[in-house]
């Protein structure tokens, strides 16, 4: 198969709708519902508890990572999405925090309609920052393919991935923009690899600030409501 030397144009270089609700789960310190198109994840974290004689660490916090699909038991690919999202966290959680502890992050799918792989990831570092987990940076995943005429499609959603031809998921940290996560399947040039990463960098940008608004949004509500109340008591 001949593949082209450079793709005539980007198809999609945008990323879908992002919205996100905080604390939608009352039994556990931070969980967070979020949504990327019709993608949905719901997140949650609780930490640091008490963690079992087998899993302590004198030297650091133990984390421990479940996912679940929208239906039936954990299949390989669950398991291979849950053991991605271990890898990041493990690389951006400050577990020195709390030694001889333990953080879990469970993971819920609700829909997936493409891109599940980086929403997953989103999730996890959203309801990492709400639940207060200690963190040396935050994250943001990014998916992106190209398709069977050599064009990029960022974030696609689950038509557009049937005509994939390469798919590639990055992550990256919110300091320096460093790699946490690289995965990629099908055929592709280095050149494509490069140009991919490159537009997926710049997307990440734009989740990193979606992480940011909402987080001050939803603190200036509580804050609010809290004001409303003491107002109300006096």
């Amino acid at each position: 198969m001949n593949l082209p030397d450079k793709p005539e144009q980007v198809a999609k270089d945008k990323l879908r709708e992002m919205q996100c609700k905080f604390n939608p789960l009352s039994r556990c310190d931070g969980s967070v519902m979020y949504c990327q198109g019709a993608t949905v994840v719901i997140s949650a974290v609780l930490g640091p508890i008490e963690v079992k004689t087998q899993n302590l660490s004198i030297d650091g916090s133990y984390l421990e990572c479940n996912y679940r699909p929208k239906a039936g038991l954990p299949q390989v690919k669950e398991r291979i999405r849950e053991a991605a999202v271990r890898d990041v966290l493990e690389l951006a959680l400050l577990s020195e925090a709390y030694p001889r502890s333990k953080m879990s992050l469970q993971i819920q799918e609700l829909e997936d309609r493409g891109s599940i792989d980086a929403c997953a990831l989103n999730s996890a570092c959203l309801a990492m920052l709400i639940g207060g987990l200690p963190l040396k940076c935050s994250f943001a995943a990014v998916h992106c393919i190209i398709n069977e005429q050599g064009e990029y499609i960022l974030d696609p959603d689950q038509r557009e991935t049937e005509h994939e031809r390469a798919s590639f998921t990055f992550a990256f940290d919110s300091l320096e923009g460093n790699l946490l996560l690289v995965q990629t399947k099908g055929s592709f040039k280095i050149a494509e690899f490069n140009d991919v990463e490159s537009l997926c960098r710049s997307a990440s940008a734009e989740i990193l600030q979606f992480y940011r608004t909402s987080i001050s949004n939803y603190h200036c509500r509580r804050s609010d409501t809290k004001t409303s109340e003491e107002q109300m008591e006096t």
